[in-house]
């Protein structure tokens, strides 16, 4: 549950929308865009989807060039939260990270808070993307799309007075894709053979207006992705992972108060499997973990007075978890999570707007072992935590075209993600706070000036932010590391800080649009036990400095994007590799910040055409991804063959194109 929480500053951007998709609607700590600000980003798939227009945003980077991993604000990938609807999406990467499972076309708005969080926010401690979907037309409307890697088709209309519909599915043919490219280009793809994917999603929703003041919404969103590769030191890999998400919501508004209640059930899974001949023996490891989720949403709202608004609610998580999931073997955990929150809201338009959110967590872990029926049945116990949570959000506009905005956030997350490749695929393993890992907490201010003058509109602010108990994974870099058949050896806890200057800006005149994006920050990782003798390094994805540049003119586009180069880091000891059949051991980077990657330098071109043909709406984009061909390198992984460290990069120079037809 959301409020329009700004002054007139808000509804003059939000007219700016109205009349210019492209532009962002800025407010405090948050940043938002409708479908067409989405669709306008270059992308290898043609049309932008929401994580690419987030990683043009400041306080971002990203993992691998080209994917839809991102860093916010000093946190990792699993400290940020990916909702639809208000019910989270664990495994939102989609096509080997090059998009999203959430079909662009039912999308209705993206926004990105970064701080002065809801009440209704909770467990993660960087960044919440909500992504709210459109409800469906009034009139039957169908539509068919293609781009490079997606076939896809949809439809929405009425079923009757009150009921109403929306459907999507897409496909990939990345297999046959992929077959066609290596037999024109066999070098392209250097030394990966073999390759099958099989790839598609599918969501559907259905609204029920009850009356005038109240909805019934049900929406389900399945999605999957598995693969299969032959590497170039002829390992054979498979991985995958799947979603599915369904949920129920009644919503009604009243003239003063308002209520919504929903109830979601969440499937989330990953796999990797991998077989090696290593010095003439085979060896093959086998990994699944697996996500479960129930939950109960309710909250209510109430209008107090011209200037006073008052929420509150409660979350209700029930969650199993099978997080090393070997061969045969198995463990399940359970988790219970409660939270309670209360939220005011105070305002004066063209003044003044302040906003507190209070939650209080309650979260209880249980071990289901396997052969322990009293266990399986009753659950046994093995820790508690009650944490608080706060924040707060001001915003002054002290002249008409200038506002001071400030934002504070104590946060905590019970659910933690042990990073894999850090390229946007959704292979992390999920794991729940209990006996080896504790509360992730962080906390964090905000502060600088937003304004509007003619055309131009901007923000300025820097941030300051503490992080305590960050789950480190030391084989995280490692490609497909056996490490994670054994992942509580390898996990440490410790504390991190980053601070920084974020810039945005957006000027728009006539047919020309422009958008500048800028970060300057640092983040450091700290007091780790066995890592630079808990001395600070860099934490994953570190970049001193960030820049994205776009501008558009009568359907062109140029983006350019310059990344600082990050630190390696690995463990300055020697690690055994438990995937080979004998004991071996090798340097897994020696040491913390002993070697930074190349900066990241990206151009990027995209033109796009809308025409009608009768009742028959087209639209065209064609672009190319990474003009320069620059070769942006984001790992180091070891290749058993040569048994040397080699470097590994994604996103070659790319066309793309996507046609779309609705009617």
């Amino acid at each position: 549950m959301s409020f329009a929480q700004d002054t007139a500053w808000s509804d003059t951007l939000q007219a700016a929308v109205k009349t210019d998709v492209r532009r962002v609607e800025m407010s405090l700590g948050r940043l938002k865009t409708g479908l067409e600000g989405i669709r306008n980003v270059v992308s290898p798939l043609g049309e932008g989807d929401p994580i690419r227009w987030v990683q043009g945003l400041p306080g971002v980077t990203t993992g691998a060039d080209g994917t839809t991993s991102m860093y916010i604000r000093g946190g990792g990938t699993g400290n940020n939260l990916f909702s639809l609807d208000g019910v989270p999406v664990y495994g939102y990467s989609h096509i080997l990270g090059l998009t999203t499972v959430v079909p662009t076309g039912v999308i209705e708005s993206a926004e990105l808070g970064k701080g002065g969080f809801d009440g209704a926010e909770s467990n993660f401690t960087a960044a919440h993307l909500r992504i709210v979907t459109k409800d469906p037309a009034g009139k039957q409307k169908t539509s068919i799309s293609l781009n490079n890697f997606l076939l896809s088709a949809g439809a929405e209309g009425p079923l009757g007075r009150n009921l109403s519909y929306i459907v999507s599915a897409r496909i990939s043919p990345l297999t046959w894709e992929y077959s066609a490219v290596k037999g024109m280009l066999p070098d392209l793809l250097g030394g990966l053979d073999r390759f099958k994917a099989t790839v598609g999603d599918l969501y559907a929703k259905l609204l029920f207006r009850m009356d005038g003041q109240s909805t019934l919404t049900a929406s389900f969103l399945g999605s999957q992705d598995l693969y299969g590769f032959n590497m170039p030191d002829a390992s054979h890999e498979q991985m995958g992972w799947h979603n599915l998400v369904g949920m129920v919501k009644w919503h009604r508004e009243g003239e003063r108060t308002g209520m919504d209640a929903t109830v979601s059930l969440n499937g989330y899974g990953n796999f990797q499997k991998q077989e090696k001949i290593y010095r003439g023996a085979p060896n093959t490891l086998s990994l699944r973990s697996n996500l479960t989720e129930a939950t109960l949403d309710a909250g209510m709202h109430h209008l107090l007075g011209e200037h006073f608004r008052l929420a509150e609610g409660i979350h209700l998580r029930s969650a199993w978890f099978t997080p090393d999931q070997v061969g045969e073997t198995s463990r399940v955990e359970r988790s219970l999570f409660m939270t309670g929150w209360v939220q005011a809201d105070y305002r004066i338009p063209d003044h003044l707007m302040l906003k507190v959110a209070v939650r209080a967590n309650y979260y209880q872990m249980f071990d289901l072992l396997p052969g322990d029926d009293n266990a399986r049945l009753y659950g046994g116990a093995v820790g508690s935590h009650a944490d608080p949570e706060l924040s707060f959000s001001g915003k002054w506009n002290f002249t008409r075209h200038l506002a001071l905005e400030a934002t504070y956030d104590r946060l905590v997350q019970y659910y933690h993600a042990l990073e894999g490749l850090p390229v946007g695929w959704s292979l992390d393993m999920l794991v729940p706070t209990g006996e080896r890992v504790r509360p992730e907490r962080s906390r964090q201010a905000g502060a600088g000036l937003s304004g509007r003058f003619g055309a131009l509109s901007f923000s300025l602010g820097g941030f300051y932010k503490q992080m305590e108990n960050l789950v480190y994974y030391k084989y995280s870099q490692a490609l497909f590391s056996g490490a994670l058949g054994a992942w509580e050896r390898y996990v440490e806890l410790g504390n991190g800080r980053s601070y920084g200057l974020e810039v945005l800006s957006e000027l728009q005149k006539g047919e020309w649009y422009a958008r500048l994006s800028y970060t300057l920050s640092k983040t450091t990782r700290e007091d780790f036990p066995t890592l630079a003798d808990g001395q600070p390094f860099h934490a994953r994805f570190d970049r001193r400095h960030v820049l994205n540049a776009t501008a558009q003119w009568r359907g062109f586009t140029a983006t350019v994007i310059l990344q600082s180069g990050h630190w390696e880091n690995g463990a300055a000891e020697m690690y055994e590799l438990p995937f080979l059949a004998d004991s071996w051991q090798a340097e897994y980077y020696f040491g913390l910040n002993n070697f930074q990657m190349p900066t990241i330098f990206r151009l990027d071109l995209g033109w796009q055409k809308s025409f009608r043909t009768g009742r028959v709406e087209h639209t065209v984009n064609l672009g190319v991804c990474n003009v320069t061909n620059h070769f942006n390198p984001f790992l180091l992984y070891f290749d058993t063959r040569s048994e040397s460290w080699r470097e590994l990069a994604l996103l070659p120079i790319l066309p793309n194109f996507s046609y779309r037809v609705a009617f």
